[in-house]
């Protein structure tokens, strides 16, 4: 039998070898941001000023064969619905090009489709080739297993499904590190004090920070051992800032 994970902890492990260890209904939110799969040693981005592929901007890892990428995303949808809860929630962005197809395969899986989230970006990165419209906004579906268990609506300014950011603002040198302020409001509405929340593609510890902020516990996975030195560092950091304020007031 394997060793039970500890709460509150990021694993150097792959998504699916890590969510085949949780238990059946054992966690009550999931919120992650799997690689989109749309890098490429052709395409160019802006990182930093400096024109380069989405490869190299982006990382090896946001690359793989169609058929293998399909699987691994099935298969995280799959293993969440397990280990949720009834009424828990799965949050997970993905390409434009691809979300609408991995809502329908949520659906199948026995998930309900509650709604989109709509992340709007007010600097997109400027067109290279001016041959195309500007990418100025990323998706999220919002599956639950069965009628929502935890929905704590803060209020109608902020429980709106788009949600307007600067991508200078970053944390990290994630190449794809998400605005905190979102995904606090996902764990804050979808979950409460004391809930498990499961990121199995933490990256740069965005869901880690936001639910030690909010007193939910996490558990994440992360198969890059340079991506979790900077989400421990981050944690500890965010940590230290709020004793420093708490200590000043």
């Amino acid at each position: 039998m394997s060793e039970a994970l500890r709460i509150n902890t990021i694993y150097c492990m792959d998504a699916i070898e890590g969510l085949k260890r949780l238990a059946d209904e054992s966690v009550d939110l999931v919120v992650t941001d799997p690689p989109y799969n749309i890098a490429s040693p052709s395409k160019t981005t802006m990182k930093s000023g400096t024109p380069l592929s989405t490869m190299k901007a982006w990382g090896e890892w946001d690359q793989r064969h169609p058929f293998e990428y399909e699987l691994l995303i099935l298969s995280v949808i799959n293993e969440c619905y397990r280990i949720l809860k009834p009424g828990g929630a799965l949050y997970m962005f993905s390409s434009r090009e691809q979300n609408g197809y991995f809502v329908k395969k949520a659906i199948e899986r026995g998930f309900v489709y509650r709604n989109q989230l709509v992340m709007v970006k007010t600097n997109p990165i400027p067109s290279l080739s001016k041959s195309n419209w500007r990418s100025s906004f990323e998706v999220c579906m919002y599956v639950t297993k069965g009628k929502p268990g935890t929905f704590n609506f803060v209020s109608q300014a902020l429980c709106k499904n788009v949600f307007v950011y600067s991508i200078t603002h970053k944390q990290t040198k994630h190449p794809t590190e998400k605005p905190l302020a979102l995904i606090e409001l996902i764990v804050a509405v979808s979950s409460n004090a004391g809930d498990l929340v499961v990121d199995p593609f933490m990256g740069s510890g965005t869901t880690a920070v936001a639910c030690q902020r909010l007193g939910r516990n996490f558990l994440g996975f992360e198969i890059k051992p340079e991506y979790i030195k900077m989400a421990e560092e981050r944690l500890n950091r965010d940590v230290g800032a709020r004793n420093g304020k708490r200590a000043a007031a």
